[in-house]
């Protein structure tokens, strides 16, 4: 009887033991599945993250080519600008040749006529005095 005890005993004490290694044993699978789920859901956050800074640099990009774009445009206004000024300057100096030249050429008309005036005065005189002295002589 005694044996028989025993022998219960052991196998009882056998089976607890492997009972309570396998609930262990679960536990610690379950634990180790646990931290990896934790684990990928940790490096899925990273990536995320990473697309997230990855797309506001892309948007600062765009921003500094549409800066630079607005940049480019003033500058081609003002170029613009400076040309249509040198053209209106030139063409003011072209004006104010212009009328130089006719001044200087109404001036030349002026002096023209009163030579012209002058030498008939001349003449004029020349055949008054011609005609006083034939009248003289007559």
């Amino acid at each position: 009887i005694i044996i028989v005890i025993v022998i219960i005993v052991m196998i009882i004490n056998s089976i607890v033991k492997i009972i309570i290694v396998m609930i262990f044993n679960s536990i610690v699978k379950i634990i180790i599945s646990i931290v990896m789920i934790i684990d990928s859901i940790v490096k899925i956050v990273i990536i995320i993250m990473i697309i997230n800074s990855i797309v506001k640099i892309i948007k600062i990009i765009k921003i500094i080519n549409s800066i630079v774009m607005i940049i480019n445009i003033i500058n081609s206004i003002v170029m613009i600008i400076i040309v249509i000024v040198i053209i209106v300057m030139i063409i003011n100096s072209i004006v104010k040749i212009v009328i130089v030249i006719v001044i200087i050429v109404m001036i030349s008309n002026s002096i023209v006529k009163i030579i012209i005036v002058i030498i008939v005065m001349i003449i004029n005189s020349i055949i008054m005095i011609i005609n006083i002295i034939n009248s003289i002589v007559m």
